[in-house]
């Protein structure tokens, strides 16, 4: 898979209370999130966000012994506040 960012569209015709949000054409996940499961049934794969190592999508199985072969188990925490 490449890194090239997924296209936003121009803002259009938004929903309302969304008005100047720009859209994104929903194919492109359609066609990669299938794949991103399939390739990461097979072991962790490592996302990228301009070319660097971003996330990593795991099969639950190795997340759940990742998880419980912990001392302490990480703490999840929401985005981060701007």
């Amino acid at each position: 898979m490449n890194d090239d960012p997924i296209q936003s569209t121009a803002a259009g015709d938004p929903a309302p209370g969304l008005e100047g949000v720009l859209r994104t054409d929903m194919s492109a996940l359609e066609t990669a999130v299938p794949k991103l499961v399939d390739a990461a049934l097979r072991g962790p794969v490592v996302l990228t966000r301009h070319g660097r190592e971003a996330f990593v999508l795991m099969p639950l199985d190795i997340w759940r012994r990742v998880w419980d072969s912990s001392r302490r188990p990480p703490v999840l925490t929401g985005m981060p506040r701007k």
